[in-house]
Order: C-alpha cells, then structure tokens, then sequence
C-alpha cells in the first residue's frame, strides 16, 4: 500500500514505455509552398472542438518546424494511410530533405503527401509550452478523407489496424487479410 505523498514519478525511461503501450495515429504536418517546404511527423493528433472545428498536436521544443509554427500561420495536417510508415519515419528524420523521396503536390499552396487517410488545412492558433513539449492548436479550414486504413503506431513499431473477428463485416475480412 502506498501513503499519500509517498508516490515517486516514474522515470523517463518507464514513462516512454507506459505511453508506447497507446496506440496514436500518425500525421505529418506540413508548412511553406515550392522550395521553402518543410514538415514534421507528430504522433499526438487529436480532435479538440467541433463547434469551432479545432485539434491539437505536440511538437518536441526544439524542433525545427516550431519556429514556422506561429499563430496565423497555415498548415497542412496529412494523416497517414497504413502504407507511409517509410514516410512517417523519413519526416521525423532530422537534417534530410524529407520530401526528396515523398510522393506531393501542392493544394491550398501547402504541400499534401499523396494517398494519405485524411488531409486537413487548418491555421495555427494557439501555442502553449508544457514541460518538454509545445502544445499547438489549428482551427481547421478544409478537410478531406479517403477509403484507406490508418497508420497506427504502438510499442515503437507502425501496425494496421484490423477488425475484430466478431464484429467484422465480410468487406472488412476481405481487406484485413489481403496481401499487401
């Protein structure tokens, strides 16, 4: 049994495997147009408001997006699709030139990764700085999705997800085993 002021904070190390544990989505946020591109894979997406539409992601402080990440500034949110672990790895990358290789267009003059599960553009609002981390809201002003499966990341590996067995429409069957 543990008395009240005698819990001790885990360390770091079994912080990161407690939150490994938690599946997350996987996004990769995108800002500039033409050469002056850049981008940044966040694993802490989420849903904030829907009256106004809002969501919120973290970003390490120090990461080389946050000094392109000010209130009012336009970003491409690119969810990704169950096949762009590669890219989600290459945008999280440092001192690489993270679309060289990354399939892109330019809509909204922000840069969009192709066949992608969702792609949103949204303006930064809000940023707040907690411990290590910068908290970054964007009220979203466009958003379109596709008929794909999403990029999970769990236990510090990328995973699809799949139905379960008992809830799974013959459809889904069919597409969870289908070699990929």
């Amino acid at each position: 049994m543990v008395i009240a002021g005698e819990y001790k904070a885990p360390s770091a190390e079994t912080f990161k495997t407690i939150f490994a544990h938690m599946p997350t989505s996987v996004a990769v946020i995108t800002v500039g147009s033409g050469e002056d591109r850049h981008g940044a894979t966040v694993g802490s997406l989420n849903a904030l408001s829907l009256d106004p539409p809002l969501l919120m992601f973290a970003m390490k402080q120090g990461s080389g997006l946050l000094d392109r990440l000010t209130a009012g500034t336009t970003i491409g949110i690119n969810l990704l699709a169950d096949r762009q672990g590669t890219i989600a790895r290459r945008f999280a990358t440092p001192g690489i030139d993270r679309f060289e290789d990354t399939h892109w267009c330019e809509e909204h003059a922000l840069p969009r990764i192709d066949d992608t599960l969702a792609w949103m553009k949204g303006r930064v609002s809000d940023r707040l700085p907690l411990g290590d981390h910068l908290l970054l809201t964007a009220a979203i002003e466009h958003g379109e999705t596709e008929d794909r499966v999403p990029l999970l990341y769990w236990k510090r590996a990328f995973y699809r997800p799949g139905p379960l067995e008992s809830g799974a429409t013959q459809s889904e069957r069919e597409r969870s085993s289908a070699p990929r």
